[in-house]
């Protein structure tokens, strides 16, 4: 049913798993339809009680595949997988746990914005390198992220595109915690049973009463303004260069 992504579903317990580990399971096209597809799926199914997001082989994902940022790519519908894939995560009505381990980088370091619960490895690699290939913020990070960690510390990993550790992710409460490498996935599963152990129409209504009024709104505001940027700039040729450099190693 889905080229790019693992499901499985047991007790109660929806894990989608990012499986592209030749690439670091970068997000193509494709990819960003299975996960859309997936979190519908696990969000209409009555047998699911939460949903958790994974990445195969020690690596939750390493972004944007950049191979869909060159010239002769289907940006039109690049454009419209992003702001399908946040409408949809911003949409959900159940618990979203992220177990992150090794790299998160760009998309996947913004995805901690919009789940409830995230564990991640000691040693995992963040950020948010926008402006080192030359593109807009994207995510609705651009308005979410100074609200989750105030706005000079968003402005350093925006402007500096730097690394960031799950220590500090967890200083600054985007994580619940920094825990042993390779042992994400099972804080995530024993949050996830905790959950599960409760009343399901008390949990829904925790997680709707926990954003603020119009929020799902104000992401597709964010990311419709984040995008248009976005593409524009990735018609000029620095972003081409840039994005070639990544491309072939560079850094």
């Amino acid at each position: 049913m889905y080229q790019d992504i693992i499901v499985n579903v047991d007790q109660g317990i929806a894990t989608l798993t990012i499986n592209r580990p030749d690439v670091l399971n970068a997000i193509r096209i494709q990819t960003y339809h299975d996960i859309i597809a997936a979190l519908k799926d696990a969000d209409q199914d009555s047998n699911v009680k939460v949903i958790i997001m994974t990445g195969a082989a020690g690596r939750f994902c390493a972004g944007n595949d950049l191979s869909d940022l060159l010239p002769g790519s289907d940006i039109a519908l690049l454009r419209q997988c992003v702001i399908d894939i946040f409408d949809t995560l911003a949409g959900l009505e159940k618990p979203l746990i992220l177990a992150q381990e090794g790299v998160a980088i760009g998309i996947a370091a913004n995805m901690l914005l919009h789940a409830d619960l995230a564990y991640a490895g000691n040693s995992i690699r963040y950020s948010l390198p926008f402006g080192k290939i030359g593109v807009a913020s994207e995510g609705a990070c651009s308005v979410l992220l100074s609200e989750a960690i105030g706005p000079k510390h968003a402005m350093d990993l925006l402007l500096t595109g730097r690394f960031f550790t799950a220590q500090e992710a967890e200083q600054w409460g985007l994580i619940n915690k920094a825990v042993d490498d390779g042992t994400a996935l099972e804080h995530a599963l024993a949050a996830a049973k905790k959950i599960i152990e409760n009343h399901q129409g008390s949990i829904r209504a925790i997680k709707q009463l926990s954003k603020a009024e119009g929020h799902h709104a104000r992401v597709n505001k964010a990311v419709e303004a984040e995008l248009a940027l976005f593409c524009d700039l990735l018609e000029t040729p620095e972003t081409h260069a840039r994005i070639q450099h990544v491309l072939k190693g560079g850094k």
